[in-house]
């Protein structure tokens, strides 16, 4: 029994990882200042709120799909407005299908 418990806590725990929101720490800021990127960052952030919150309206969806949503429409925002992903970091959400 004393081993279990821990085991079922790392479990939990990676579960948890793969349902985060993506935030700015995904886009380099190239050529970008800071506080451009900030902007961008914090107006794709409201985007893909603002689309989950659409998509999900008067829908009992499950954690995943609420997370999946939100990192497509950040991500495409993001990329509209010339952003890159930092080298290798997407290749974990690839269940996300982004």
């Amino acid at each position: 029994m004393k081993h279990l418990i821990p085991i079922l806590l790392c479990i939990a725990a990676a579960g948890c990882a793969r349902t985060l929101d993506l935030n700015s720490d995904t886009f380099a800021t190239g050529n970008a200042s800071q506080e451009k990127f900030g902007i961008d960052n914090q107006h794709c952030a409201q985007q893909a709120e603002l689309k989950r919150s659409y998509d999900l309206q008067g829908v009992d969806a499950e954690n995943v799909e609420k997370h999946r949503i939100y990192n497509r429409a950040f991500v495409a925002c993001m990329r509209a407005k010339g952003y890159e992903e930092r080298g290798g970091l997407l290749d974990f959400w690839v269940p996300y299908d982004l």
